[in-house]
């Protein structure tokens, strides 16, 4: 496929040039809960450990790219995706980039980055997709039309290249192979509006008014066909993700900032006060750190959500035991063992059995 060279060369130099000085992410004016959790993920970013690798310290930039963008902060994802880039070139962060490039109406930003992102991943289809699509907001029909011919030879069955395939020929007045585009996009997703809203046009200039009150009447919503983005989805699952608490809560764990630890557990846990894993992890700080009393509530709220997990009768156990309620620490690990025989739940359960034997 030729693209132009001088785009691919231009986006190619900016991610090499691009120094290793960091870009400030701007988080002023964002609401809570956002807020705290936004500053959380850009603390941990700019406060990584040069030790760790330039992998470890891009993902963490890219994460907060993703919470950024999944909220619709598209100048601060472009930012923290930079800051991502020029530790390592990923193409996730070139492709997330150049959707948040498009949305902000920078067309020429967005065409480069995807050039690059078909260089380094070029097997698959929605990739060509969003580059098809950005060529023809840039206006570049052929280079569009090349590249939304790729996606098909790659997914024939991808309905919304079929259709701005249709959108970059009906530019080019070639109505006929419009219509070839249209109806295969139909096939393939008859419920979206906006393909028979296209037919409709279709065969008007083709002279049919008939067949285009038809496709009128077909039109039953204005839904575009359906995008399976495996990358966009992944951005998705930041907008009410507690993950970057976690995160910190394990980080400030390891430095030994006890309380920063326990205040991040219960912030993620404020976020999703069903996740049976947080509350584990956050059981499990309490009872290492002998707050008992506060493990035991949190004991009890993963019983509701959790009943027969392992780990919350081997944690209870651990908090019976230190209160010395010996006997109901017994019971309490005769259900860990019926559900999960871990080593530690056999190590506790030998130890329970010669406290036992005491008696």
């Amino acid at each position: 496929m030729q693209l132009s060279a001088k785009c691919a060369v231009g986006a190619l130099a900016f991610v090499v040039v691009m120094s290793h000085s960091v870009h400030a992410v701007f988080l002023e004016g964002i609401e809570e809960p956002l807020a705290t959790i936004a500053s959380a993920a850009y603390e941990a970013a700019l406060t990584s450990d040069v030790n760790l690798g330039p992998e470890v310290v891009a993902e963490r930039w890219g994460e907060l790219g993703m919470l950024m963008q999944a909220h619709n902060l598209h100048e601060q994802a472009i930012t923290a995706y930079s800051n991502a880039l020029t530790e390592i070139a990923d193409p996730r962060w070139l492709y997330l980039r150049s959707i948040a490039y498009g949305e902000l109406g920078q067309v020429e930003k967005s065409v480069d980055d995807l050039i690059l992102v078909t260089s380094a991943i070029s097997d698959v289809a929605i990739i060509w997709y969003r580059l098809g699509q950005a060529m023809l907001n840039a206006d570049r029909r052929s280079d569009a039309e090349r590249a939304l011919t790729r996606a098909l030879e790659l997914d024939k069955d991808l309905a919304i290249a079929h259709m701005t395939l249709a959108d970059v020929q009906i530019l080019n007045a070639d109505f006929a192979g419009a219509k070839a585009s249209l109806l295969r996009a139909y096939e393939i997703q008859p419920y979206a509006g906006q393909i028979a809203y296209r037919m409709a046009r279709v065969e008007r200039e083709l002279g049919d008014l008939n067949t285009s009150q038809e496709w009128i009447r077909r039109r039953a919503n204005q839904f575009a066909p359906t995008i399976e983005d495996s990358m966009l989805s992944m951005v998705a699952q930041y907008s009410t993700n507690p993950t970057f608490f976690i995160s910190a809560a394990r980080r400030a764990w390891e430095r030994g900032d006890r309380e920063t630890a326990l205040d991040a557990y219960r912030r993620a846990i404020a976020l999703d006060p069903e996740n049976a894993e947080n509350l584990i992890g956050f059981a499990q700080l309490l009872t290492a750190l002998n707050r008992n009393d506060e493990a035991t509530q949190v004991l009890d709220s993963l019983e509701k959500v959790a009943p027969r997990e392992g780990m919350l009768w081997y944690l209870r156990a651990v908090v019976l035991l230190e209160k010395d309620l010996v006997l109901a620490a017994q019971n309490a690990i005769e259900k860990a063992m019926e559900i999960d025989p871990t080593p530690q739940a056999v190590a506790l359960a030998r130890e329970i059995r010669q406290l036992r034997s005491y008696d």
